[in-house]
């Protein structure tokens, strides 16, 4: 349980819990990239940013916000999140959470902030997709915290702060097996 509005006391295993307690993902887009972010792996690299920046009264922007597993945390952590996911479906889970823009982040001008965090799509559907991401989140805040395939070359100039394994369920039609893994890395970039 949270002992204050900073997030102070909350462990990562309770993170996990309460972020593992919101809806899920509707994953309605291989086109997107739309995979659900684990609770636990939510709550230990959200406890690494909080970390490394603290959170506690800062403003955060959730790109891609998905069913707004990252941004909630960083709620929990005591930050002030506003969500933006394009996927009408998911930024209605994200509305009962708190502020959401549903829009296209290529197609409008997001505020500034002091922190980013997102998980965006990673291109193997749609090459490229992650750099109007990558764009959006330098030009809104001075630091960017964001999670990737490890295997992308193009991301060797960011700090790594963490990896790890992502799961992927078989979801969608070019998907060969029930489930799969892939390996991630979580960077940080500051201005």
């Amino acid at each position: 349980m949270v002992s204050n509005a900073n997030g102070d006391g909350l462990k990562v295993k309770q993170l996990a819990i309460a972020l593992s307690k919101l809806p899920v993902h509707p994953q309605n887009s291989a086109f997107l990239e739309q995979y659900q972010t684990e609770g636990n792996i939510a709550a230990k690299w959200l406890h690494l940013i909080h970390t490394l920046d603290d959170l506690s009264g800062k403003s955060v922007l959730d790109l891609g916000a998905g069913n707004g597993i990252l941004g909630h945390g960083a709620q929990l952590l005591g930050a002030n999140v506003t969500f933006v996911e394009v996927d009408k479906e998911a930024a209605s889970l994200c509305e009962r959470l708190g502020e959401t823009i549903c829009a296209d982040v290529t197609k409008i001008k997001l505020p500034k902030v002091d922190i980013v965090i997102m998980n965006p799509p990673w291109g193997f559907q749609n090459k490229g997709a992650d750099r109007p991401f990558l764009e959006a989140a330098k030009a809104s805040a001075k630091i960017v915290h964001f999670m990737h395939s490890s295997h992308a070359q193009h991301l060797k100039p960011f700090q790594s702060v963490m990896q790890g394994t992502f799961r992927l369920p078989g979801k969608y039609t070019h998907h060969t097996s029930q489930n799969s893994e892939t390996s991630f890395t979580c960077y940080r970039w500051e201005a």
